[in-house]
């Protein structure tokens, strides 16, 4: 047989089969195949075949000593269950996946949703709620004026232009004021109201794109809360306007609605 296969399929014939069904391998097929066309080859496969189904049967006649026995019992415990998708599922490896996923959602979700309220200013209006929870009556300067002569006011006295309260607003009566910089170096007035728990800041909008800026857009208002308090705030030329409310953001919306009626 050496002469007529090469090494690699008489190794493979060596190994072969000796059941009559054909082998799964595609390499053993080809081997087999080739060696039962080459006349001297298949003489020495059947030969080889007829001794590997002899010394079989008479291994299988041979009999199993009694203390050996008891390493067959349990064979079948040896082959893996099929897990099921249930199963498969309690993994702690699979559960520990599934949380991750869940909880980076959860966080995508929630900065979405945090981008969705963001608006240019609106870590100022954040910040200005904590002034305006803190502030005393004593730090403003004491004034007895309705709210709209508030820009001459403040231009008057402080060369800040466009701090005009919006029309809507006008009519508020102011007992106080005052112009103090933030944390950047930005200068921003504080409007003390007669109405206990309102007050109103002006301060300069956060600079965005020059192409942004060009676009005509209609002031809306968006709103922020925090130490108790709720803003709502609008752009107009650069400034942004913002009434500051003891309460909540739907306690603001209601008073806003009112107000515009």
């Amino acid at each position: 047989m050496k002469r007529w296969l090469s090494r690699r399929k008489r190794a493979l014939i060596e190994c072969a089969p000796i059941n009559e069904s054909p082998p799964s391998d595609r390499a053993m097929r080809s081997a087999l195949e080739t060696a039962r066309t080459i006349p001297e080859a298949a003489a020495a496969l059947t030969a080889q075949h007829h001794f590997d189904v002899a010394l079989a049967n008479l291994v299988r006649r041979i009999p199993i000593p009694p203390e050996a026995e008891e390493y067959f019992v349990n064979a079948a415990l040896v082959k893996g269950a099929k897990r099921s998708w249930k199963t498969t599922a309690r993994h702690p490896a699979i559960l520990a996946t599934v949380l991750a996923v869940v909880v980076l959602a959860g966080f995508g979700a929630f900065l979405f949703y945090e981008r969705l309220h963001e608006f240019p200013g609106s870590e100022t209006a954040k910040k200005l709620l904590v002034v305006a929870n803190t502030a005393r009556r004593s730090e403003f300067e004491p004034l007895n004026t309705d709210a709209i002569n508030l820009g001459d006011f403040f231009f008057m006295k402080f060369q800040l232009e466009h701090f005009d309260v919006p029309m809507q607003f006008a009519d508020l009566r102011v007992r106080g004021a005052r112009v103090f910089e933030d944390e950047d170096g930005e200068r921003v007035a504080q409007v003390l109201l007669a109405a206990n728990g309102v007050e109103l800041f002006l301060y300069s909008a956060e600079k965005n794109d020059p192409r942004e800026a060009s676009k005509t857009r209609r002031p809306a208002w968006h709103y922020v809360e925090g130490e108790g308090w709720a803003g709502a705030v609008e752009e107009r030329d650069g400034v942004c306007f913002m009434i500051a409310m003891r309460g909540s953001e739907d306690e603001l919306r209601s008073y806003l609605a009112d107000r515009q009626r």
